[in-house]
């Protein structure tokens, strides 16, 4: 654990609270110019559960905890860049400045504080099916559809499923949507058949587990539907309450309401990756999204200092 000199005397030019991919490169945009940047991380990220990252050029299955360790030891050779370990309890903007208080009471000041605090993921309350999030179940095609091997069920009834099932079509020899209970239009399961995909509108009501692996989905009438992996939705929540404590105004959908380059509505608080979209835009929750996002929040807060 590395923690600032001490907390009230140094005005930083930028805090950034969450050290994932936003956190990351919003720390070494801001430390290529120069500027004095404290990145805290409370750990671990997101995709914690995920054996491996996908979809990340240069990275393509590259763990985690690696890609998270390698871009520290980067960030560690520029001079305006410490790192602080722990969970941040309070935070707060002023006219002038902003003020972050850690678990264990330490407190830093900056000029400008960037949230990339990510969300956490809430899979479907289907018996045993978390167990197996990150691996053998995703939500994702790109980050994981090529890993869940040749026998895949799409998980969910809901219209926002189809759009991943037929990406799925591609990659999946074979392909069921189990919609849960949920029937389809005659049109729309007409519409699958030439992609080979088939249809079964039963209810899940658990895992099918061997030597710790699923292999299959358990129905209501004591079937059970054999896969590889499964493709699922699944709600997510602010990893932190500190938007809403400070102040942020939030989207429908859960998420921090920011511009072009991360600012919010709060003053000097500007807000990056899983955890923040434009309001035009939905939420671009991926590696290389949230890396790009974090890039913009750096340029916002460097536009604010110099103006």
């Amino acid at each position: 654990m590395v923690h600032m000199a001490t907390p009230d005397t140094e005005l930083l030019d930028c805090i950034v609270l969450g050290g994932g991919p936003a956190g990351l490169q919003a720390a070494l945009t801001l430390a290529r110019v120069h500027r004095t940047v404290a990145l805290v991380d409370e750990g671990p990220g997101r995709n914690a559960a995920a054996a491996h990252m996908q979809n990340v050029v240069t990275r393509d299955g590259t763990p985690p905890a690696e890609f998270r360790a390698i871009a520290r030891e980067q960030l560690g050779a520029y001079g305006t860049v410490r790192f602080v370990d722990g969970a941040v309890v309070d935070a707060r903007a002023t006219d002038d400045e902003v003020r972050v208080e850690l678990g264990d009471g330490a407190r830093l000041r900056a000029r400008h504080l960037i949230l990339a605090t990510g969300v956490a993921d809430l899979p479907l309350p289907l018996p045993g099916l978390a167990r197996h999030w990150g691996g053998q179940v995703a939500h994702c095609p790109f980050c994981h559809g090529h890993e869940l091997g040749e026998r895949v069920i799409v998980l969910g009834g809901e219209p926002q499923r189809e759009h991943p099932l037929r990406m799925m079509a591609s990659v999946a020899e074979h392909l069921t949507w189990l919609t849960d209970g949920v029937p389809l239009d005659p049109e729309v399961v007409a519409g699958l058949e030439p992609l080979g995909i088939a249809v079964d509108a039963r209810r899940a009501v658990g895992v099918e587990e061997r030597d710790g692996r699923l292999v299959g989905i358990r129905l209501e009438d004591g079937d059970v539907l054999p896969c590889d992996g499964v493709l699922t939705g699944g709600a997510w929540v602010q990893r932190s309450a500190l938007p809403g404590n400070l102040g942020c105004a939030m989207l429908p959908d859960g998420a921090i309401e920011v511009d072009e380059v991360g600012a919010t509505s709060v003053p000097r608080v500007f807000a990056a990756g899983d955890a923040a979209h434009r309001a035009t835009a939905g939420p671009g929750h991926s590696v290389i999204a949230s890396a790009a996002a974090g890039q913009m929040a750096a340029l916002g807060v460097v536009r604010a200092l110099i103006a």
